[in-house]
Formats: C-alpha cells, structure tokens, sequence
C-alpha cells in the first residue's frame, strides 16, 4: 500500500485537472493521496468524490507559502476528521486575489528586465492560485523557443523580478493552522537553508516530510533522526506538478502504518 501526500493540480499550478491526477494515481498503483494545491482548498471535495468513484483514499490538504528569516517555508497542511474547515476556504479566496495581483506585478518586471512577452490571457485561464510554476508556463508558451533553464531563472527568487507570494509570516501561518484543527507539516525540508532547519522545526511544527525526491543522500535519516528529536511524525511526497522540473506522482511514499500516524494527529482512521 502506498500513499502520496503531496500532489498538486490545476487549482494551482498543476498540470492534470483533480480527475486526471486522481486517474494518474491509480494508474501508479498508489492506494491513496493528498491533494494539497498552494494556498488552495477549492477542489479538495471533487477530489474526495473522484478519489471514491476510482477506489482509492483522499486526504484533503493544502500547502501554505510562509516566509521567515527572508526564506520560503511551506507547510504542507492536512485537516482534522478530515474535514475542510470555513477558514481555509476563507483563506484561500484572499489568496486568489493577492496571488493575482502579485503575478501581474511580477510578470510586468519580467517583462522590463528581461524583454519577453506575456500572454496574459494563457496566463489567467490555467489556475485559480497563479503561482510561479503558471508564470514559468505562460513564460514558456508566449516565447517560442525560450530556454527552459532560463525562463525558470526568470521566477526564481534570485531573478531581479522576483516579488514574494506571500507576506505570512511561518509563525503567523502555524498558528492559523492550528487554531482551525489543522496539522503543518513542513514540505521539502531539503531545500530548506540547514542553518536554519532546527529552528524553524521548533516553531510548532508537527511533521517533517522527511521521504522527499530531491532529497541528498542520507538525507532521509537526517530528517528521521530531527522527527525524533522534535517529536515530529514523518510524512512523504512527490510534489507531483505534471512537469519536467518535479517528480512523477508515486515517487515518494508512505506506508499504511506511516500513514496512521498522521492520520491518528487528525482523529482519523484509515476505514473513515
């Protein structure tokens, strides 16, 4: 049995719609997934329903952009009882708007600083939440030819243009978490600065996604050995994106036993 949770579809800046992702799961032979689409919530119940008509289990998530020390720290985020509560949908029309307003500020310095062309149209038509990942897209489909490395250099946050997603702050956005019944656990930590690992583990954290794709080797003990130390469960995804820069769906997994114990945080059994 093996579990996914860390998936994104075109709620964000996924390339599958929520049916075609839940397909592709079952088609890699998962028994189970997350969808946990950044600062999103907006198709987690028809991904519950498909996950159901296809057999397979859906935790509902979403991944919260936070920042501390000037460093990008998301938390991947799941719900107790399994249930979306008000304020995450409430969160996640505010973001739509900041998000949108962010992107055309963004793509106006690209468009200065390095003197390609935006189809706007392209651009607001593919996501609800734009994020880099729909820039680098509408990027790569305005300007034919364009090289990849170089467009993805474009939103990266070392390009002049670069303008962060969000002003939340990693304390501010665990404690939103919280108080709504939910659970963080923080993504990637591999591409987490090590300096500042440990502290941003004693923040409030109550998992680490320590089975990763781009994980180093021995990163994963690494990782485990922290989850000890800070009382952590472990957590594992792909952060499946449908496009060449990330990992196909599957790669990274859980176990049923892993699972339960992030389903024991949310009051839920793996039969619910």
């Amino acid at each position: 049995m093996k579990f996914d949770l860390h998936n994104h579809s075109t709620y964000s800046d996924g390339k599958l719609s929520v049916k075609e992702l839940i397909e592709r799961a079952k088609n890699k032979g998962l028994t189970g997934l997350a969808l946990t689409d950044h600062d999103c919530v907006f198709g987690l119940e028809e991904a519950y329903e498909e996950a159901q008509k296809n057999g397979l289990y859906l935790l509902k998530g979403v991944e919260i952009s936070t920042f501390y020390k000037g460093e990008t720290v998301h938390i991947v985020t799941f719900f107790k009882n399994n249930i979306v509560p008000k304020e995450m949908y409430e969160y996640s029309h505010q973001l739509v708007e900041t998000r949108i307003n962010r992107a055309k500020k963004m793509l106006k310095n690209i468009e200065d600083i390095y003197n390609v062309r935006i189809d706007y149209d392209y651009l607001f038509k593919n996501g609800t939440v734009i994020t880099r990942g729909n820039m680098f897209q509408a990027i790569m489909h305005s300007n034919e030819g364009i090289d990849r490395d170089e467009a993805s250099f474009m939103v990266s946050n070392e390009s002049k243009a670069y303008i962060p997603a969000s002003k939340l702050n990693t304390v501010d956005g665990l404690q939103m978490i919280h108080k709504c019944g939910g659970i963080a656990i923080l993504a990637h930590p591999t591409l987490v600065k090590k300096e500042y690992l440990e502290e941003i583990l004693s923040l409030g954290f109550d998992g680490i996604e320590s089975r990763y794709p781009l994980n180093k080797d021995g990163e994963e003990e690494y990782f485990r050995n922290l989850a000890i130390k800070y009382n952590l469960v472990n957590s594992a995804g792909s952060d499946y994106h449908g496009d060449f820069k990330h990992a196909d769906i599957g790669t990274s997994t859980l176990n049923l036993d892993e699972l339960k114990k992030v389903l024991a945080l949310l009051e839920v059994s793996y039969e619910d």
